[in-house]
């Protein structure tokens, strides 16, 4: 024990654990049910959709939630979106009609990453 703990616990004080992270139900969600897990309510996970499987991102909050980088993504299919490496709000869409070679790959590449780093909790229907 180090003498943080030693001292924390002879004088009652205990470490703050981090509160834990909401975690999503495994179903398969609706686009309207999918865009209630966008990050504006904070006790809901974080959730988006690719190629019809939607994913649980909340662990990323710093990148998926309000004000990250990708924060726009939450709630929403980003199969175009990815695909095409835009943020463009009228690629959000499952659309991955006359997508581009390099695009499909790009996509796929997209879905590699999140396969390997997110939870899949359910299908897009």
């Amino acid at each position: 024990m180090g003498l943080g703990r030693f001292v924390a616990r002879l004088f009652g004080k205990r470490e703050k654990q981090p509160a834990p992270l909401p975690q999503a139900e495994e179903r398969d969600y609706s686009r309207q049910e999918l865009a209630a897990y966008d990050g504006s309510d904070r006790s809901k996970p974080l959730l988006i959709a690719i190629r019809g499987w939607v994913y649980d991102v909340t662990r990323g909050q710093d990148f998926y939630g309000p004000g990250g980088p990708y924060g726009m993504f939450a709630g929403k299919d980003c199969t175009r979106a990815l695909a095409k490496v835009s943020f463009d709000a009228e690629l959000f869409t499952g659309d991955i009609d006359g997508l581009e070679p390099d695009e499909l790959d790009t996509l796929e590449e997209w879905i590699e990453m999140f396969e390997g780093k997110y939870r899949r909790v359910g299908r897009l229907r």
